[in-house]
């Protein structure tokens, strides 16, 4: 399975910039399931340095900067990717391990236990808190294995949670969400993340985009022309697993992932800063094509 995916993110100045310094993550990761065959990433105006590595994580990094004065900017990010599904899933569905073994297993490799410890500590926008420790406990009952606990909290976070488009910002904390009752993709995964972190146990944010056309009869999935977030939780012996709870599915060929990180801070499509004054607008279009 092919996809084709374009990002198109476009600045409107109110006053003229005359400098800018950003950091884009919208190419593509390889992974055993996934190849990027093409990525191409279009600025304009064009930019006068720009470079690239791969951060910490393993993300695809552009840096690039623009010294002359312009009133707009337009960052149109192409890749086309080849998926297939991901075959370990059902490892996790028949794994027997329970969650409270968990820490367990990981301190018996040092090296992995270096490696995932980041992601059971509390990072930008996931906390330590009794209220998410509250919201995620019923979810662990002692005997539970950890597959287990992860579909069951992934199931009461999409019964709990409304998706909610423009009810929260880049910002809002996750307790106030648990409260509202309401989120985006980012603050779903967000609280799906800070659940398990909360009961020690390894989970990262995935930061991507899934398929836009919607299966004959049924409903496009949330988070299709857009982009998309969701959850990746740490198995003793198998490795990553994912988990879509915003659509309360095991994410397959159609979730297309562009990075990892410890949340949306790490991942974000862009970043940077502004020399100016006065107001800017933001429009961001992204569009997913199955090409065979």
């Amino acid at each position: 399975m092919k996809y084709k995916i374009i990002h198109t993110t476009e600045y409107s100045y109110q006053e003229s910039v005359n400098l800018c310094h950003n950091r884009l993550c919208l190419q593509p990761v390889e992974r055993p399931n996934q190849k990027c065959i093409f990525s191409d990433i279009r600025i304009t105006p064009k930019p006068d340095v720009v470079s690239f590595r791969k951060d910490f994580f393993g993300n695809n990094i552009l840096f690039f900067s623009i010294y002359k004065e312009h009133s707009s900017l337009k960052i149109v990010s192409e890749s086309i990717v080849s998926m297939e599904n991901l075959l370990f899933m059902n490892m996790a569905v028949n794994s027997f391990l329970p969650w409270k073994e968990v820490q367990r297993k990981i301190s018996e490799f040092p090296e992995l236990a270096e490696e995932v410890t980041q992601y059971t500590v509390p990072s930008t926008f996931i906390p330590y808190s009794d209220v998410i420790k509250s919201f995620a406990n019923d979810c662990f009952p002692e005997d539970a294995t950890l597959w287990m606990v992860c579909n069951d909290l992934m199931q009461k976070i999409y019964t709990t949670i409304k998706f909610t488009p423009g009810y929260t910002t880049i910002n809002t904390p996750v307790e106030t969400v648990i409260k509202a009752k309401k989120g985006v993709c980012q603050d779903i995964a967000h609280l799906m993340i800070a659940c398990m972190r909360n009961m020690g146990l390894p989970a990262r944010y995935v930061s991507g985009y899934i398929e836009t056309m919607a299966p004959p009869g049924k409903e496009k999935l949330i988070g299709t022309d857009a982009s998309h977030a969701w959850v990746s939780v740490y198995f003793p012996e198998i490795g990553w697993v994912e988990f879509d709870p915003t659509n309360c599915l095991l994410p397959s060929h159609h979730h297309i992932v562009i990075g990892y990180g410890r949340d949306y801070q790490d991942v974000a499509p862009i970043k940077g800063i502004i020399f100016s004054s006065g107001e800017q607008k933001l429009k961001v279009e992204v569009d997913v094509q199955r090409i065979n």
